[in-house]
């Protein structure tokens, strides 16, 4: 019981959750921590908040940060409430966000080691595929902006990524004045860049504002 509670404090699991067990292979080298919600806590609403009837449930998992070697995953027969305004909703977890398969202090670490080497030096050292990081760096970059204040924005770098030449490829914006990342993109087209140009129409950067682009070799 103890190192269940001791397993549960570290993944920050919040009050309705516990760890239910781990189960380990030695040969894959993977641990899977089985999550349940804690009986007698009750269900509510994602959108509302209200307490609502449960509706079925649905095993997910999620990749945690490695233990001791190990890959860890939690996994959790997710439960689904039906409420009378909103129909059938995932109930929210605390330890990921909605629709990602990995946990939100995963995607952290991930983001973290992205400021100190490239998504193919990145994928290699998480021992995940190259779509994966730069999935998971799209999203970080999306949760940035959401929560940045409207700024001016006077030069803009463009780059390109790649894991070998002629294969994937994203296109990373940032500001040359503080070095900040504005927008990722799949592939290296024009199209790559106009997204970002689309996301920011009628917003802080705006038509009128004079701005330089510089293309980084």
């Amino acid at each position: 019981m103890e190192m269940r509670r001791w397993v549960e404090s570290l993944m920050a699991l919040g009050p309705g959750w516990e760890v239910k067990g781990v189960e380990e292979d030695p040969v894959l080298m993977e641990a899977r921590v089985r999550v349940a919600r804690r009986s007698g806590e009750p269900l509510t609403c994602p959108e509302c908040g209200r307490p609502c009837p449960g509706y079925d449930a649905l095993e997910r998992e999620w990749r945690h940060l490695d233990a001791w070697g190990y890959k860890t995953f939690v996994v959790c027969d997710l439960p689904r409430v039906e409420c009378p305004e909103h129909g059938v909703r995932t109930a929210s977890m605390p330890w990921a966000a909605d629709k990602s398969r990995y946990t939100a202090a995963f995607e952290e670490e991930v983001a973290a080691w992205l400021g100190e080497a490239s998504i193919l030096g990145v994928s290699k050292r998480m021992r995940m595929s190259w779509n994966a990081v730069s999935g998971i760096m799209e999203r970080a970059v999306r949760r940035g902006l959401e929560r940045r204040k409207a700024e001016p924005v006077r030069r803009l770098a463009v780059d390109e990524t790649s894991v070998k030449r002629g294969h994937r490829y994203a296109t990373i914006v940032s500001d040359t004045d503080t070095g900040r990342v504005l927008h990722v993109a799949k592939g290296r087209t024009r199209e790559s860049l106009a997204q970002f140009y689309r996301s920011r129409s009628g917003g802080w950067l705006a038509a009128s504002d004079r701005r330089e682009v510089v293309r980084t070799p």
